[in-house]
């Protein structure tokens, strides 16, 4: 009888014109068997009800489903007949269903319907029975109502020599005007159209399940099972009654602010109510238009129902929980949602656009220094506020490659930093810098002369400007210059003076000057006997030597005037201007 215990409780079946989604709770301590566990994804119920183990959902499209029958292996209720259809009502008994289909007739399945010890009639509708607009299930009893208000019970019989009969089949004499019924384990439910509930049974532990609350009215569904009743108002509110004697999992324990209800079903250990859920409005208001760096900012939105609001962004930017990060130009839209609980349907998603400008930027390019002609080429840097890279291009007397400043002449150079732009920065303003380029200074070098005598041959000089340019000469003293030959005119000396002039690049350069002596020529003794005493002078002195004493003689040999001799011997080498002396014809002595 353990087993028959545990497995007695009632249930009931409410529809709706509503499609929703089904609410469960209760199932505390022993009674969790999967029938609060509503399937993940229903949708579209207009009816459900609560057994023993299980819950059943009607949906708009005529099927039923079922969850739970978690105790024991009792899957029974929850084996809904597979061609099932057209269902307009469905009620829950302990391990039992009934389904009322359009076509006025009624199914019943379970292991109820079968089971030696607990078969008590409850599958056995009265053939006679039609005109049928509402369904019950218990335990052991069936209830069905008609339209002319009047109610049919049937069940309550005895199964294996066990009694079911608790007062839940004898419907009170003279009942009418009755709307709804619901079954529970020991009682019964019937809910008038006045709005008010009557309730019979409970000949066997009554803990308070058939004692209605005084005053209870505007009710326009009701729910029965084993130890508690439900009653649904018409301001969309639960009541529920009975679960004394320690028969309290929670099933009593409406929500706090449940609301909006539209269907209840109550089971042996818990209570559903398919709750109508509210619409939802989000207010989010226009975002201002944006330009790319700038700082993270927040933003808000309010949905009607008092929920939380959660962004989603796309586009240029992102989102983290209210605040907006801007990670290009372009645009940004933020979706503003609300996805609903169990009392509000999700709201429609409501989307800001706003776009976002290319932020401006500038360059930092300090001035450059003056430079000399010929200083080593050097480097320059800038940098943009962006931080993108910045480019260099000259004019003038330099050029550039990459960061690298070469200097091509004396006078200015202009460099012009730049910065184009990207997705997201507009092109900087350019910034130049200007720096003036003197000319250089330059060096000769030149080298000491050599001491030469006169009547050496010309000789060349060279020097070198450190400029590269070329260098011209000039000559003072002893001797001329024709281009870098010196020619010597005389003995003495020569200073022999290097310049260069300069260019447009480099100043003059200091002259210098190489001074060296010339030495006289040294008296070379020429032949000039048997030469006339004129042309023999001339020879001599071109010799570098002088002419000494001239004597005279007479000669039968010689003509007068010739030299007949000279007193220093021809090829020798003198001193300069040594004297050579003469003696010179006379002629015949008469």
């Amino acid at each position: 009888m353990l087993a028959v215990g545990l497995l007695f409780a009632p249930g009931a079946a409410q529809a709706t014109t509503t499609a929703g989604k089904p609410v469960a709770w209760g199932c505390g301590g022993v009674g969790a068997w999967g029938q609060c566990s509503v399937p993940s994804g229903l949708s579209g119920v207009t009816a459900i009800a609560a057994g023993n183990y299980y819950s059943l959902a009607l949906k708009s499209d005529g099927t039923v489903v079922a969850w739970g029958c978690g105790l024991l292996g009792v899957q029974g209720a929850c084996n809904v007949p597979s061609d099932l259809s057209g269902v307009t009502r469905i009620a829950a008994g302990g391990d039992y269903a009934l389904a009322l289909k359009a076509d006025g007739t009624l199914v019943a399945w379970g292991k109820n319907c079968s089971d030696v010890y607990t078969d008590f009639g409850q599958c056995n509708v009265p053939s006679s029975l039609s005109g049928v607009t509402a369904i019950a299930a218990g335990f052991a009893q069936s209830l069905a109502v008609k339209s002319d208000g009047t109610v049919v019970a049937w069940g309550c019989g005895t199964a294996s020599g066990f009694s079911s009969d608790y007062g839940q089949c004898d419907v009170p004499a003279g009942l009418s005007g009755v709307t709804a019924v619901a079954a529970g384990y020991f009682h019964s439910l019937a809910l008038k159209s006045d709005g008010t509930v009557v309730a019979w049974g409970c000949a066997i532990d009554n803990v308070g399940q058939c004692s209605v609350p005084n005053g209870l009215s505007g009710v326009t569904a009701i729910a029965a099972a084993d130890a508690h009743s439900l009653a649904l108002k018409s301001d969309g509110t639960v009541v529920a009654w009975g679960c004394g004697g320690g028969t309290d999992n929670g099933q009593c324990s409406v929500p706090n602010g449940l609301s909006g209800v539209t269907a209840i079903s109550a089971g042996l250990h818990h209570s559903v109510a398919l709750v109508e859920l509210t619409n939802q409005t989000i207010t989010f208001g226009p975002l201002a238009n944006k330009t790319y760096g700038d700082p993270d900012f927040s933003m808000s939105a309010t949905a009607s129902s008092g929920l939380a609001v959660s962004f989603a962004a796309s586009g240029n930017c992102t989102v983290s929980g209210v605040t907006v990060h801007l990670t290009g130009a372009g645009s940004c839209t933020v979706t503003a949602s609300q996805p609903g609980d169990a009392n509000y349907n999700p709201a429609t998603a409501v989307s800001r656009t706003f776009a976002i400008a290319k932020a401006d930027q500038s360059l930092s390019f300090d001035s450059l220094a003056n430079k000399t002609y010929g200083d080593p080429d050097f480097s320059i840097s800038g940098a943009a506020s962006s931080a993108l890279a910045i480019s260099f291009a000259p004019s003038g007397n330099c050029t550039v490659s990459g960061a690298v400043v070469h200097l091509t002449g004396a006078g200015s150079c202009t460099i012009t930093a730049s910065q184009g732009g990207n997705a997201n920065y507009n092109s900087a303003p350019d910034v130049s810098q200007t720096f003036a380029i003197v000319t250089a200074s330059q060096t000769i070098s030149f080298g000491p002369l050599a001491n030469k005598t006169y009547g050496a041959p010309d000789f060349g000089v060279s020097a070198t400007a450190s400029s590269g340019l070329p260098v011209s000469f000039s000559a003072n003293g002893n001797c001329t210059m024709s281009a870098a030959a010196v020619h010597l005119t005389g003995a003495g000396s020569c200073t022999v003076t290097a310049s260069q002039a300069g260019d447009a690049n480099y100043k003059a350069a200091p002259d210098v000057s190489r001074s060296f002596s010339v030495a006289p020529a040294p008296c070379r003794v020429p032949n000039v006997v048997g030469r006339g005493v004129a042309t023999a002078k001339l020879a001599i002195a071109r010799r570098h030597c002088r002419t000494g004493k001239v004597g005279y003689a007479h000669s039968s040999k010689r003509k007068r005037g010739i030299v007949l001799s000279q007193s220093r011997r021809p090829g020798r080498v003198l001193p300069a201007r040594s004297k050579i002396d003469l003696v010179v014809s006379r002629g015949r002595r008469r």
